[in-house]
């Protein structure tokens, strides 16, 4: 590496050592060489640590004899370096460093445990007795990582003897907690794998450092107790670790008894029944009336913990009364009882429920808006847990006085879980909850706003068309999918198109079926190309259905420029009579004479017809209708955009995903944070086809790129693929196939190279998509290329 002398033009500095120095790096070296010769003495304490650093990667190139030869020694220097930086990386890197050169070591296993392991134990020694304590941490956090690879004598007796050596100055306090703190991580780490270890060797250290005479050293032995009980037999656990743990409860310094209280719940984890009964709760019980209020507070705040983890029957009432009456202490209390309620609820059962039923109410009333977040978020699993009934006799109207909530934190706390609480809600309960709709749109569309809220609610969109009537369907979810699909966000705009695809092949598949049942659906049209020249006009849907004899007359041009209009038309004229029944009224003849022939009947008001051809908002062929028309609309606005949110649309419809005996039915419980840029708009349009949930582009092109693992796609039902408004749909994209953007004819491409591997029977319904692949292969654009045929 050369030094680059500063221009003359650079600052001067009045200390040459405090100057920058430009260094440059010989790419020449390999990683082991530039270990060797940067991370030595000599060289700025930076670069050192910087190389350093990168002494596992160097280690995983090489074989285990140049490592051997070259990073063990350099490591022994490095240990009794005077610089705290450079032994402060070193203890980070004997960690991982450990791992590495036991995987390259084929008598590892055959000896019972790694030599190289050991060697990094006696340079850990050195750092763990080292002043500083963030040193001291790091080498206790190595040897945990590495303990695991040392052979039984190994551990007993040298780590071990590297614990005694800590604990041999009995007034450094520094060194005491320094041994805790690697007895407490070794057993986290490797305890489970050596309860003979952790009971001969870790327990009675941890049992001597709980009996200190320094308050912080007893104090700090409550956490390594706690670590112990997990990893040693039933019987120690309930002997001297529990009697070592009871003492401590009773200390005579506060401290010490607030950090058994904390530790209360996890101890319980580890126990059994009969020790938690006869052990635990009476600790508790004694904590919670102790004089110190710190002490106090934190055994209340175990006693939600507590009732998720003791049995039903040992539940004594001192400690679920403490649970109810957190709702009116302070708010850490309260919002830990919101937080566990649904736990608690799930441990004891359904029937405790008329004593946890003020509470709820209690929190919903609560004056900290914290606290009705928290239970805004678990509200649906309590809701679940007791069934519509219940929901509907004791808790809706607390639900809507929560969903009525003025904090929007409120609000986008019940949003994000909104699928999973419609379900859990009786059919008249669930639309007062979607009031939130009307305002998550920005209020400027230029501006962004909380778009990952909308993008959570738009990826459960279809969802909840399924929990919905067909009335709220239309009245209330259907006017705010359509818009998000206008968000400024295209990772929304993309969701929410993809939602809406799912809706729609749902809409004709119920409508196909309610066709097979009164008789036999007529023949649909067939598709015609959408044009993108067409008058505005042709957006608006005649109530048209022309029958199978008259194919051939529409390929006119005149017929043309209303592709899907009447394709569409026609699945909702199969619902026609039977509501003009439910009226009252029977089709007249003139009405008949158009629905067959394809004019109107002399006579008829042009205003009264399009009157009666306009279905019941809740018929499924009026809520497909607008959603057709608005997807015609907005492929037709002229925005590039929009046409590729067309596109994702057409790609959810038309591209049913397999079904997943594993995919969970609730939403993701995380919230999703995708980036509102830099995703491609057709990797998007690929991805409504192949992701495993409607609206997840991400992991949709990462399935696709495996084509080993391509799972069997299902056909779409004949209903949706003879229908006039999916042929019309489908002849929409195709004529994107001309579009002058690269990225709509590649989103294009992908989307015909899919249907023409998953849908075959769509396919040869449309021959004009082999025609525009066989154009796309030898488009300009290779990427558009490639997906064309079927690469990409």
């Amino acid at each position: 590496m050369a030094q680059v002398q500063p221009d003359e033009g650079l600052e001067a500095f009045p200390d040459e050592g405090l100057a920058p120095q430009l260094l440059q790096v010989d790419t020449d070296l390999s990683p082991l060489q530039a270990v060797q010769e940067w991370a030595a003495e000599g060289n700025p304490p930076g670069q050192r640590v910087a190389y350093i650093m990168s002494i596992p990667a160097a280690a995983a190139e090489c074989s285990l004899a140049e490592a051997r030869l070259v990073l063990l020694p350099l490591l022994a220097q490095l240990v009794f370096d005077d610089h705290p930086d450079i032994k402060q990386a070193t203890a980070e890197v004997l960690g991982p460093l450990g791992p590495i050169l036991a995987s390259k070591d084929p008598e590892a296993g055959e000896a019972g445990g790694s030599e190289d392991a050991f060697e990094l134990l006696v340079l850990a020694h050195r750092l763990l007795q080292d002043p500083e304590r963030a040193i001291q941490e790091a080498a206790a956090s190595s040897v945990a990582m590495f303990a695991g690879l040392l052979s039984a004598d190994h551990l007993r007796e040298h780590l071990g003897a590297v614990v005694d050596e800590l604990m041999r100055n009995y007034d450094d306090e520094q060194m005491q907690e320094c041994a805790l703190d690697l007895l407490d991580k070794v057993a986290a780490a490797a305890g489970p794998a050596h309860p003979d270890w952790c009971e001969e060797c870790a327990l009675p250290r941890v049992l001597k450092l709980a009996n200190h005479r320094d308050y912080n050293i007893r104090a700090h032995s409550v956490k390594g107790l706690v670590q112990l009980a997990g990893c040693l037999p039933f019987e120690a656990r309930c002997g001297p670790l529990m009697s070592a743990f009871a003492e401590l409860c009773g200390d005579t310094v506060w401290s010490v008894r607030q950090g058994c209280a904390l530790e209360l719940s996890m101890l319980a984890q580890q126990l059994p029944r009969e020790a938690v009964r006869d052990r635990l709760l009476p600790l508790w019980e004694a904590l919670v009336m102790d004089v110190s209020a710190w002490a106090k507070a934190a055994a209340r705040q175990q006693a939600g913990p507590l009732l998720t983890i003791i049995h039903p029957e040992d539940c004594p009432d001192a400690l679920l009364d403490c649970f109810l009456q957190a709702a009116s202490g302070p708010v850490t209390l309260t919002e830990a009882s919101a937080h566990y309620l649904p736990c608690v609820l799930g441990n004891l059962g359904v029937e405790r429920w008329p004593q946890l039923r003020e509470l709820l109410a209690a929190l919903v009333a609560s004056e900290y808006v914290s606290v009705r977040v928290t239970l805004a978020e678990r509200l649906h699993e309590v809701l679940g847990m007791l069934g519509p009934q219940r929901v509907d006799d004791d808790l809706l109207a607390l639900v809507e006085r929560l969903s009525a909530d003025d904090s929007q934190a409120v609000a986008d706390a019940l949003a994000i879980n909104i699928l999973a609480l419609l379900a859990a809600l009786p059919p008249h309960g669930r639309l007062p909850q979607l009031a939130f709709l009307s305002h998550i749109h920005p209020e400027d569309g230029s501006s962004c706003g909380q778009w990952r809220m909308r993008l959570l609610i738009a990826e459960q969109l279809a969802g909840i068309a399924a929990l919905l009537e067909r009335q709220g369907l239309a009245e209330v979810l259907l006017p705010a999918t359509l818009r998000l699909c206008e968000d400024p966000v295209a990772a929304v705009r993309e969701a929410a198109a993809a939602q809406l695809g799912c809706m729609l092949r749902s809409l004709l598949s119920d409508m196909g079926e309610h066709g097979e049942q009164g008789g036999g659906a007529a023949q649909p049209p067939g598709g015609k190309e959408w044009q993108d020249g067409g008058d505005a006009g042709g957006a608006a849907l005649a109530a048209v259905q022309v029958p199978a004899g008259q194919q051939e007359a529409r390929q006119q041009a005149d017929e043309q420029m209303r592709g899907a209009e009447d394709g569409q038309q026609e699945e909702q004229g199969q619902q026609q009579p039977e509501e003009e029944q439910a009226e009252g009224r029977q089709p007249e003849a003139g009405q008949e004479q158009q629905q067959q022939g394809g004019q109107p009947a002399e006579g008829d008001d042009p205003d009264e017809l399009e009157q009666h051809a306009v279905p019941l908002p809740g018929n499924p062929g009026a809520v497909a209708q607008q959603i057709v028309q608005h997807l015609v609309e907005l492929r037709r606005s002229g925005g590039h955009r929009s046409r590729q949110t067309y596109l994702v649309f057409c790609a959810a419809l038309l591209l049913p995903q397999p079904a997943r005996a594993s995919a969970p039915a609730s939403p993701r419980q995380g919230p999703h944070m995708p980036q509102p840029a830099g995703g491609s708009p057709l990797a998007s349009a690929v991805a409504a086809a192949v992701a495993a949930s409607p609206g997840r582009p991400g992991s949709a092109a990462a399935e696709q790129a495996q084509p080993a693992a391509e799972p069997s796609w299902p056909p779409l039902p004949e209903a949706v693929v003879q229908s006039g408004i999916t042929q019309g749909l489908l002849e929409g994209a195709v004529a994107l196939a001309a579009d002058p953007v690269p990225n709509v004819r590649l989103a294009v491409a992908r989307l015909l190279a899919a249907l023409r591997r998953q849908q075959p029977a769509l396919v040869a319904c449309t021959p004009k998509v082999e025609e525009s692949l066989a154009a796309l292969a030898a488009d300009s654009d290779r990427d558009v290329q490639a997906a064309a045929a079927g690469d990409r």
